[in-house]
This record gives structure tokens, sequence and C-alpha cells, in this order.
């Protein structure tokens, strides 16, 4: 009976970060303006792809810092749509089919600090993205993507999530060798 005891305690507190999980709905829209307008793009028209997640565990797991936050869909999915609003709002020509070229990509990581600076308390979140442009039946051009968003806690792990997002988009779009090879 010790023993039985011992095994119920043991796997409640191996299982109670998932159920003190912070559940949050994500409504992210791209407010930002791109610095490049992609709306002669020589190398035709561009796919979105499905986009992965290689963290072990729940894949709607924002980050597991401070109790952990849980997204209402996959971060995956949430980085893809983001990069597909980037893209779209510096006026890439988006296929779903027909395309020359495909961006897929896979979140790597995500991370989240909590940071005290000049007396506010803020959350530093960090996701990771390796992101792949493919053409032709092969790697045309590949990076990672680092978004870090920071916020005070106030404003919660949604306005960090929207700074990081909006740093990734940024870094995609900024990305010289990316551009070379779709424009």
């Amino acid at each position: 009976m010790k023993y039985k005891l011992s095994f119920i305690t043991l796997c409640m507190m191996l299982m109670s970060p998932v159920f003190a999980a912070e559940e949050i709905t994500v409504d992210y829209t791209y407010g930002g303006e791109p610095r490049v307008d992609l709306a002669n793009m020589s190398r035709g028209p561009l796919k979105i792809g499905n986009f992965s997640d290689s963290r072990n565990g729940d894949p709607k797991l924002i980050t597991d810092a401070a109790g952990g936050y849980i997204a209402d869909r996959p971060l995956a999915e949430i980085v893809r749509d983001a990069l597909a609003q980037g893209l779209g709002k510096a006026n890439a020509q988006l296929v779903e089919s027909g395309e020359n070229m495909t961006l897929v990509g896979t979140v790597v990581s995500s991370e989240a600090t909590m940071l005290d600076e000049n007396g506010v308390s803020s959350i530093r979140l960090t996701i990771r993205t390796q992101v792949q442009l493919r053409g032709s039946g092969r790697t045309i051009w590949q990076t990672v993507l680092f978004g870090r968003g920071t916020a005070p806690q106030s404003e919660g792990i949604e306005q960090a999530l929207a700074n990081a997002l909006d740093r990734t988009i940024s870094g995609l779009l900024q990305d010289q060798y990316f551009l070379i090879e779709i424009q």
C-alpha cells in the first residue's frame, strides 16, 4: 500500500505542470510595415507549406516557464500563420497550389524567462524556427529565425508572443539571402 501511494504521488507530481499550465487564445495579427515589397517576385508564386514542431511534448505548449502557457492551437501553426501574414503584407504572391517555391519550417525551441528591469517585471519569450525555401525538389535556402519578444508581465504572455512573432517575421523579411532567392 505504501508503494502504491508513493507511485500515485510521484505521478501527480510529474503531471502537475500540465494541469497548472494557463491556456491562452492566440489572436495574432501582424501590424508591422515590411521594409520590402515582394509584389514583383520574378521566381514565381510561393506556397507556405507545413510547419512542424521538433520539441518534445505538447505541440500547443508555448513555454513551461512560470507554470506554463498552452495555446489554443499548435505553436508551429501559429508561427506558420504569422509568417504567411508577414509575407502577405509584403505583397508576396502566395498560393495554395501551382507554386514554384515552398517555405516550410520546424519550431526548434520556445523558451521564456522572467526579467526584472528597472523595477518592471517582464516576460521574455524566444522562439527558434528553422525555415527552408524549397524549389525544384531541393532546398534553395535555409536558416534559423530567432523571434525574441519581451513584454511587461502585466501585458502577459500574449504580448510577449506577439512581439516574438513580429521579430520572426522581420528576421525573414530582412534576410538578404532569402530575398535574393525569391526575387
